[in-house]
């Protein structure tokens, strides 16, 4: 199993196409021969990721985080090596064994038979719809149609788990699989039931369009609690999972504009309408974590929520996640008594004009925050004004830019008659002032963000291992010809060559995911964090090849004349062998400066 495993591993990592997958997640620029992007796995507003496709890797100087794309899909879907190995083998068209274990590699069975679990679940719900003719013809009722109730995959929970658990039984996934992702509840004496039994069923997806929870509306008549949806699981955490967000994240990316609903069937409604930008939270606040997912493709966000009260305060809560990631944040105004879905149903057939227009029309900041205070401008004293201004200050403290914060200040005071005042720049809660990392200033040698430490002496041999990695095929010839690694100062650039000419040895060529499979973890964010240049005229490669690595010699040489210079005292009276060996390098240097000059160092 072992050499099948490894071979099932290779076969995956070299056909994965890490950044088509790391870009499934967060949108992604190019940038010389490498990918930026916002990190996910840390509060990161500057693209501090960087994805390597000749390495296939992932990088994050800011915390840390890298690996290869299974590595990626498994830290941000929260999946076992397994799951994470099966979804990129099957975004690379690779079939996977349905019995494969990696139990050597740490990996969670547990979770991988949720996984399953839900997908059973799913299915049994689906086909459990269209044999409920009463659920059928409430959704009806509420307006939607049969494509809408696919594309979502809306489903039917039966009364009796005993469908459950023959297909469990059929599957052989136990029914403490089932248990564990909150679809199946047991009761005292064993006995097992369906927590959604004679719910209308709305899957939750993650953005890899896998099934990882589930929302439950109870049928009108019934009592119990409107939704109730998954628990905490190993795949489902609520604060962290957007509703309808693998449907909406192309069109999101696209816009640059995302709308926040707080139902499903708003959402649901939205998307039928014509509104492909739109997600729920899902039973909670909008927290951190989703501002944090959303921020990495909108950079303005809308607040669509109920016209009353409550749904005033919902987007109260909202802003403070929002704005300190720096999104733009909009509120359309509805009616008090209505809602996005009750909104599309009275403007149906044809809804979008009439969202369109709303969006169109909807509320900045300040006129949010003047209308939620709950009286007309005219009617406020000025000590009430002053209140406003305030506590609007309180909420925008929340965004990091100053000009932002400072702009929308001065457009309330206008709004409420006041005359413009100078505003409090202090440094926003929660952020910290970034500090330059010690990173050698030399242009296109590493990659943004990347903090390694380089003496300005070593640096010719740095380009020269950059030269080297970038075009192999060209380098190799000077690199092999050199002293063996002597020449190299620094003890990563001398290992990673050693490492990167055994194995064009023995390969001929050149992979750099060959080479990062070879090198050891100490070196990884070294590798990583070199620039790997492509194209280029091979002449002018030649040209710098040559020049540093004469530089790289002609250093050695001289450090090599100082340690004898200090070996023998300061005198070259001393053995005949070390006199040999001191003329033989004073002459390789003088023949270095005849030929090229001065080369600005102080032997």
């Amino acid at each position: 199993m072992a050499s099948s495993l490894q071979d099932i591993l290779l076969r995956v990592k070299e056909a994965a196409d890490i950044v088509q997958i790391v870009g499934q997640y967060v949108p992604l620029k190019r940038a010389g021969s490498k990918y930026l992007g916002v990190c996910p796995f840390h509060n990161d507003r500057h693209p501090s990721m960087n994805v390597n496709p000749r390495m296939g890797i992932y990088k994050c100087f800011a915390c840390g985080a890298g690996g290869d794309a299974i590595k990626f899909v498994q830290e941000f879907e929260r999946v076992g090596f397994v799951e994470a190995l099966r979804l990129v083998a099957g975004k690379a068209g690779i079939a996977i064994p349905e019995n494969l274990s990696l139990g050597d590699k740490g990996d969670s069975d547990k979770t991988a038979m949720v996984v399953q679990a839900n997908q059973i679940a799913l299915q049994i719900y689906v086909e459990s719809l269209e044999k409920s003719q009463v659920t059928l013809d409430y959704l009806q009722e509420r307006g939607l149609n049969r494509e809408t109730v696919k594309h979502f995959q809306i489903g039917y929970a039966p009364e009796s788990s005993d469908l459950i658990l023959q297909r469990a039984a059929a599957k052989k996934v136990p029914k403490e699989a089932f248990i564990e992702a909150g679809i199946l509840g047991e009761a005292a004496g064993g006995r097992v039931f369906d927590r959604f039994a004679g719910r209308l069923m709305f899957p939750i997806f993650n953005l890899s369009s896998r099934v990882i929870g589930f929302g439950g509306r109870i049928p009108p008549g019934r009592d119990g609690a409107k939704y109730i949806n998954t628990p905490e699981s190993p795949l489902y955490s609520k604060s962290r999972v957007l509703y309808g967000f693998n449907f909406a994240r192309q069109s999101i990316d696209q816009s640059g504009e995302a709308v926040i609903v707080e139902g499903y069937m708003d959402l649901v409604s939205l998307w039928q309408a014509g509104v492909h930008n739109a997600v729920a939270v899902c039973g909670t606040a909008l927290t951190r974590e989703h501002a944090q997912m959303l921020m990495r493709f909108a950079k303005k966000v809308y607040l669509f929520f109920d016209g009353d009260t409550a749904g005033r305060q919902a987007v109260r809560r909202s802003l403070e996640p929002l704005l300190a990631q720096g999104v733009e944040v909009r509120v359309p105004v509805l009616p008090a008594s209505e809602d996005p879905d009750s909104f599309v149903k009275k403007n149906s057939p044809d809804a979008l004009p009439a969202l369109q227009t709303l969006f169109a029309a909807a509320e900045d900041l300040p006129s949010f925050l003047i209308r939620d205070h709950g009286k007309s401008v005219d009617s406020l004293s000025p000590e009430e004004k002053d209140v406003l201004v305030k506590s609007a200050a309180e909420v925008l403290q929340h965004n990091p830019s100053v000009e932002v914060r400072d702009a929308h200040l001065q457009s309330l005071r206008k709004s409420l008659g006041l005359r413009p005042a100078p505003i409090n720049r202090t440094q926003p809660r929660g952020t910290n002032i970034p500090t330059a990392a010690p990173t050698a200033r030399v242009p296109g040698l590493f990659v943004p963000g990347a903090s390694l430490t380089v003496r300005a002496e070593a640096v010719p041999e740095w380009q020269l291992l950059q030269l080297l990695l970038s075009y192999p095929d060209i380098a190799v010839s000077r690199a092999d010809a050199m002293d063996h690694l002597a020449w190299f100062m620094d003890e990563r650039v001398r290992e990673l060559f050693d490492i990167t000419l055994g194995l064009l040895a023995e390969k001929k060529t050149l992979s750099l995911r060959e080479l990062r499979e070879l090198v050891p973890e100490s070196l990884q964010e070294v590798l990583a964090s070199l620039e790997i240049a492509e194209g280029g005229d091979p002449e002018r490669i030649r040209r710098q090849l040559k020049e540093y690595a004469e530089e790289v010699e002609s250093r050695y040489l001289q450090l090599e004349l100082q340690r004898l210079k200090q070996t023998m005292g300061g005198s070259i009276e001393t053995d005949n062998k070390t006199k040999e060996i001191y003329f033989g390098l004073y002459k390789r240097l003088q023949a270095f400066n005849a030929r090229k000059g001065p080369l600005g160092f102080n032997p």
